[in-house]
């Protein structure tokens, strides 16, 4: 096998001798009916005087159509009509792939990957990254080794080459793009943008399933542990009236920003302890199927308003092999309210006060956004309603004592609240302490307003021990946080309509993984 560094003129030889051997083109006839074809399309060939040995013949001919754009193309073509099915001429197709190999990329793409890659941050190896998609590494010695030094101009060109000519796995992305994921996870924000940004763009050039690249992402990320597009646990809870201790739940795994996709639990239960025991099930469930991906998983439960202050975050959990702790010590857990879902004429109120947020990405945890409430300064509903219909904030309610559910739509002020599109409402479920726990919230949750469920998520998973006075509170194991935003459940009105009613038990229970 001729190497990639072999002279072009040997390639020349080689294509020559391959010519040569195929019956029929050792005669000069259709040498001759070849040359005269390239002659009216190019020019004449300027071939020194015929040396009466085939291939020496041939080669000279081969290398003055080289000199012509397109010439050698045109000149195999014409001498190979009617031959380019046979094995033979085959192997002279392959002989032309060496010396004008396809290109993946355009020079562009290529000349702005080499740019990105070499704005690396220092100590940046590419070659142990690209190592996992160069599968027939150790049979193409030729090539320079990865595991080396690749900060040289040709060590990075021979690596992009072998990318570029690696086979595509069925149903992969490419592995270059692979590659491109795999050193952009490692690097400082704006670069990792820049990358994608440039993966995104390749990917639609050369036919690869968008799918396929978000799945290659969600991968890299999770081998440094920062997921690119957390899964979604979603848990939808609902009791009859009549029946508070009887639970009907469904679960299902949701793709980034998409409504819930498979159904993964839908049962009745009869107890307090039956819903802890099914919640677990499916957590472990998920753990389960989404493996290395399962990194920042994060768990919403769509509740209606007389479960809306259910401790789901404490609910314990125990994956395989380890021991049991609240679900929210783990994860990001959030409450979603059933009622703004199913009511879309709300929906237009949470967009406004959304968008506020968008326009403030640095709004704080603090007044005109945040608005405290004691026990008794809840407003009366009509005064909510007035004061709230139009504005863009308050962004978030935090209730020192959330008001109880007695029944009455009419004159709750939570329900209110979710109808004027309050898109964050925090509430302290334990009663009473309202003077300590007021400068303890605002310690543990003030900062950004768009990272309020990463800080609830830290609040429940540190416990008492991280927070000082906290201890005498219990804070963590108290805080409900109702949560909406734009990546909230729009679209899956279909998928979760409203759950089944009636009689009998037959109800699908968890499905775990095969």
């Amino acid at each position: 096998m001729t190497g990639a560094d072999t002279p072009r003129a040997d390639l020349f030889w080689e294509l020559a001798g391959l010519i040569t051997h195929i019956p029929g083109l050792a005669h000069p006839r259709p040498l001759r009916r070849s040359a005269e074809a390239f002659t009216e399309r190019f020019g004449p060939l300027e071939s020194e005087r015929p040396s009466g040995i085939p291939r020496e013949d041939l080669y000279a001919t081969l290398r003055e159509c080289d000199r012509y754009p397109e010439g050698l193309r045109f000149y195999l073509d014409t001498l190979g009509s009617g031959r380019t099915g046979t094995l033979a001429w085959a192997a002279v197709e392959q002989m032309y792939l060496r010396l004008y190999p396809e290109r993946l990329l355009t020079p562009g793409e290529r000349d702005e990957l080499r740019t990105l890659l070499g704005a690396r941050a220092p100590g940046t190896r590419l070659g142990p990254l690209a190592l996992p998609f160069l599968p027939f590494l150790p049979f193409l010695p030729f090539l320079p080794p990865v595991d080396g030094d690749t900060d040289g101009p040709e060590a990075l060109e021979g690596l992009l080459d072998a990318l570029e000519d690696t086979l595509v796995p069925a149903d992969e992305a490419h592995p270059l793009l692979s590659f491109v994921e795999a050193v952009a996870v490692t690097q400082q924000p704006l670069l990792e943008a820049e990358l994608r940004a440039w993966s995104d763009k390749v990917a639609h050039h050369i036919g690869c399933p968008q799918e396929a690249l978000q799945r290659v992402r969600a991968r890299e990320a999770a081998h440094v542990g920062r997921p690119f597009a957390p899964s979604r646990l979603l848990v939808e809870i609902v009791a009859h009236p009549a029946a508070p201790d009887v639970y009907h739940l469904r679960g299902w795994l949701l793709a980034t920003r998409e409504g819930p996709s498979s159904l993964l639990a839908d049962c009745r239960v009869t107890s307090r302890g039956a819903l802890e025991e099914t919640v677990a099930a499916l957590h472990e469930s998920v753990l389960e199927r989404l493996g290395e991906l399962s990194a920042g998983l994060r768990v919403e439960f769509l509740l209606p308003r007389p479960l809306l202050w259910l401790d789901v975050d404490q609910f314990p959990v125990r994956p395989a092999g380890s021991v049991a702790r609240p679900i929210g010590a783990d994860h990001t857990v959030l409450v979603r309210s059933r009622d703004r879902f199913h009511k879309r004429y709300w929906w237009p109120a949470l967009h406004r006060r959304l968008a506020w947020l968008r326009s403030n990405p640095d709004g704080g945890f603090e007044a005109p956004a945040v608005r405290y409430v004691a026990p008794d300064g809840v407003p009366a509903p009509y005064e909510l309603l007035t004061e709230l219909r139009d504005g863009e904030t308050p962004f978030c309610f935090v209730l020192l004592e959330p008001p109880p559910w007695d029944g009455d739509l009419a004159a709750d002020p939570v329900y209110v609240l979710l109808e004027v599109g309050i898109p964050a409402i925090v509430a302290l479920r334990r009663r009473g302490h309202h003077a300590e726990a007021g400068p303890q919230l605002w310690k543990v949750l003030a900062g950004r307003l768009d990272a309020l469920p990463d800080r609830v998520r830290h609040l429940r998973g540190v416990g008492p021990s991280g927070y000082g006075s906290a201890v005498t509170l219990d804070l963590h194991r108290h805080v409900t946080l109702v949560w909406d935003s734009q990546d909230g459940l729009e679209g899956a009105e279909a998928a979760l309509g409203h759950p089944r009613t009636g009689g009998g038990h037959h109800d699908r229970g968890v499905d775990r993984p095969a």
